[in-house]
């Protein structure tokens, strides 16, 4: 029991430290070029009615779970909004 008590530990350690990184990574995208540098080609692009477009990227990791980024950049490509969210360990 221990075993999987200290397991379960470092692994939600693991996590806070990757969702830190994440943030941090996110904060620094201000352009759409600078995201798709970081980044890659988006998986999907959804274009808005105002000229904003919604650009989502998935991303597997080495754990089996995905990571999926969200950012929001206006008609002349600026990052507007980021965000990020990780699958539950299954």
């Amino acid at each position: 029991m221990l075993y999987s008590l200290g397991r379960e530990y470092l692994r939600r350690r693991k996590d806070q430290h990757e969702g830190r990184q994440i943030d941090e990574r996110l904060r620094l995208l201000t352009t759409l070029d600078q995201a798709r540098r970081a980044l890659g080609d988006p998986d999907e692009i959804i274009n808005g009615l105002s000229g904003r477009q919604l650009y989502l990227w998935r991303q597997a990791r080495p754990d089996g779970r995905l990571v999926n980024y969200s950012l929001t950049a206006d008609a002349s490509g600026k990052v507007t909004e980021a965000s990020w969210k990780r699958t539950p360990t299954q």
